[in-house]
């Protein structure tokens, strides 16, 4: 009975694997026929490269590529012809038939009657992918559409690196043109943005900046990349770049520069080179600001509230000059009224009322105008506003400022 028992698991054993072999076959001849349904073949697909009788065989990965790939084919055809299509599936097919090609080419060796180790399948498998290689592009724009960004951050890794992969040396593959690749290696910062993944979004960025794209995109998204990662060195490098291009358009390039001067508290070379400028543009009221934020931080506050009224008189509709100058003077009638709290009553109530009040109330002028400027931005302006008019026992702007 033992005897039998055991004939019999070999049998049953050697119909598995006969029918793995049988299912290669299959899947193998369904794609050559150019007529199937992708999805309906998936799970088979799934059998013959996991099943330890053909997930070893260079077929079975080059069967499920092939079949990948020419589910790309059928809906990008769809696509042209203005249907509507899984762009998804579409997209990840592409990286599918990559993925399934990659893992065949190892799996592909012969070995001749002299013991030489040969391949069999690997040219075929080589210009498949090289014959593909536009299609990544593609594949990455419908991956981004659908929001699927690491996959399109993928299909667009292959695209870009592609032409570089020694294995594509005899197809001739040759690169797109670097405006192009620029182009596409700068999509893959923001795909890599989406998904959080900083340090790689940086790295592409820095890709495609040495390859020649200096839009002023580039510059603004780095920054705001590297800001959030805390890499301030890499915010600082974006905005020295862009700061002769494009500093007219956007202060925020100026701003991360002064503020490294801030950090490293060079007060005196960051203002020697914003009078430097002031020289050639005498009314930049972005200039007066940021010198009075350099002389804030010296702890020079008279100098400072000189510049930003200037900075606010240039320019009436900087939310961001406004606080400024809003902040120093709630700051400094808080300072007077904190120095006065010593003294006999009445002259405290004289200091009140002659000093104290009045500058709040200029506070809550500018403070008032950078919050209704910019409103999204601007919500420390709102707490001293609601700061000030309690102190004024202004109830009637109190309420007003609790419901803003």
């Amino acid at each position: 009975m033992k005897k039998i028992s055991i004939l019999g698991l070999c049998l049953v054993a050697g119909l598995t694997m006969s029918a793995q072999k049988s299912l290669l076959k299959e899947v193998e001849n369904t794609v050559k026929s150019g007529n199937f349904d992708y999805a309906a073949i998936s799970d088979k697909i799934s059998q013959i490269t996991t099943n330890p009788e053909t997930k070893d065989d260079v077929k079975a990965w080059l069967v499920a590529g092939q079949a990948a790939f020419a589910n790309y084919d059928a809906l990008f055809l769809k696509v042209q012809m203005g249907q509507d299509v899984d762009k998804k599936l579409m997209g990840q097919s592409m990286l599918d038939g990559y993925n399934y090609m990659v893992k065949a080419l190892p799996l592909d060796t012969v070995v001749d009657d002299k013991g030489k180790i040969k391949t069999k399948e690997s040219k075929k498998i080589v210009k498949t992918i090289a014959d593909n290689y536009s299609h990544f592009n593609n594949a990455g724009i419908f991956l981004w559409e659908v929001e699927d960004y690491k996959g399109a951050y993928n299909a667009w890794d292959i695209y870009v690196n592609l032409p570089n992969d020694p294995r594509m040396g005899k197809t001739g593959l040759k690169a797109d043109n670097d405006s192009i690749v620029s182009q596409i290696v700068f999509n893959q910062a923001l795909a890599a943005w989406q998904t959080d993944e900083l340090d790689k979004a940086l790295v592409a960025f820095d890709k495609a900046y040495k390859m020649g794209y200096n839009k002023k995109n580039l510059f603004d998204y780095a920054i705001s990349v590297a800001t959030q990662a805390r890499k301030n060195n890499e915010a600082l490098k974006y905005a020295n770049l862009a700061y002769p291009i494009y500093g007219k358009e956007n202060p925020v390039y100026l701003q991360v520069i002064v503020n490294d001067f801030l950090e490293k508290k060079e007060y005196v070379k960051a203002r020697e080179m914003l009078t430097g400028l002031l020289a050639s543009e005498p009314n930049n009221a972005e200039y007066y600001d940021l010198i009075g934020v350099l002389y804030e931080n010296e702890g020079k506050t008279d100098e400072a509230l000189g510049s930003y009224k200037k900075s606010v008189e240039l320019n009436g509709k900087s939310a961001v000059a406004k606080f400024h100058l809003g902040n120093l003077l709630y700051n400094k009638a808080y300072a007077i009224d904190n120095e006065a709290s010593n003294k006999s009553q009445a002259e405290y109530d004289k200091i009140r009322k002659e000093q104290t009040e009045p500058l709040l109330r200029e506070a809550a002028t500018q403070l008032e105008d950078a919050y209704n400027l910019d409103e999204q931005n601007m919500g420390d302006a709102l707490k001293h506003l609601k700061n000030i008019y309690y102190i004024l026992g202004d109830e009637e702007n109190l309420k007003r400022v609790e419901l803003m």
